[in-house]
């Protein structure tokens, strides 16, 4: 294929990647073959295990991929909010656009369903997903103490517990296919309550710029 040969290592790489994890999040992993995904992108099958030694792999690189494409976004992002109340709320809002989505959701059920018989798969899931937002969540908790707004032990985790106040009831929901699925407003109202009761139990009495 002459779109083949003008394609670099690392592009042909990514296409791989792509078309995997849109065959994985459809099908399943044990749904997709190697075939599968050669019958999509292409090629050769040695040029496809030069990549990946096996369908574990190529599942583990589709993971990663999506959920660093997905959370991409967040390290970008900049609320406008004047206060840190508007702050965090923004960004647990921000959170819902991207963990809430169908093919998300459908992600992290695939993950969790083949976490046990595929080492290392849940932990390249949560670097690359759960923990990366924790951590864009954590640096804001991180300038919050270093201004004096709030008091916490360890920024990091205090942002893992505020995610799952805002988001974790909804998400649980989508999981579980839950008869009853929250609104969007319903979703914003989660999300403006536990920014509430988290920033009355750690926020520094007499700080301004808290909301």
């Amino acid at each position: 294929m002459a779109s083949e040969r003008r394609m670099t290592a690392t592009d042909r790489r990514r296409l791989i990647v792509r078309a995997a994890g849109e065959l994985f999040i459809v099908r399943g992993y044990s749904g997709v073959s190697m075939d599968d995904v050669l019958a999509v992108v292409g090629g050769s099958k040695g040029t496809l295990y030069r990549y990946f030694s096996d369908k574990s792999a190529l599942f583990r690189a589709a993971v990663e991929s999506l959920c660093d494409e997905w959370s991409d976004p967040l390290h970008a992002f900049s609320p406008s909010g004047r206060s840190l109340s508007d702050t965090l709320v923004a960004l647990g809002e921000h959170f819902a656009s991207i963990v809430l989505t169908p093919q998300a959701i459908a992600l992290h059920r695939l993950v969790t369903a083949e976490a046990g018989r595929i080492p290392g798969i849940g932990d390249a899931f949560f670097e690359h997903g759960p923990g990366a937002g924790y951590a864009v969540l954590g640096r804001s908790l991180r300038q919050a103490y270093d201004d004096g707004l709030i008091e916490v032990e360890d920024p990091v985790r205090a942002a893992a517990q505020l995610y799952q106040a805002m988001l974790g009831d909804a998400q649980m929901r989508l999981l579980t296919g839950a008869p009853y699925k929250l609104t969007e407003a319903e979703v914003r109202a989660s999300v403006v309550e536990a920014v509430r009761v988290f920033l009355r139990g750690v926020s520094v009495p007499g700080a301004d710029g808290l909301g």
